[in-house]
């Protein structure tokens, strides 16, 4: 199945640029640290994803969703193996009560 012809696309929209400044991204990224809040969702895990395989120094990620956390840590490990830098995976929720007297 051809998801770009689903979407109407011939290519995808940064591949390009991706491709002619990956040497800078790589560089920039495995020299940082990250905090992916929400990483277990769609959007979260493509990010982390993307950060993970450029090594970052530290990437740690957030989100309420304990068992979605282990299909994404699965996910990049059996992708993508294991980095020198600290990743870390953190499942809580962080509510916030207001309580008038």
């Amino acid at each position: 199945m051809n998801i770009l012809h689903l979407i109407g696309r011939e290519k995808e929209l940064f591949t390009e640029d991706i491709a002619t400044h990956e040497n800078k991204l790589s560089e920039t990224v495995s020299s940082s640290r990250f905090l992916v809040i929400g990483g277990a969702g769609s959007i979260g895990q493509a990010v982390t994803k993307e950060i993970f395989k450029r090594k970052p120094k530290k990437l740690h990620v957030v989100d309420i969703s304990e068992n979605k956390m282990v299909e994404l840590v699965r996910d990049i490990r059996s992708s993508y193996g294991y980095i020198d830098g600290e990743f870390r995976t953190f499942a809580l929720d962080a509510g916030l009560t207001i309580s008038l007297i």
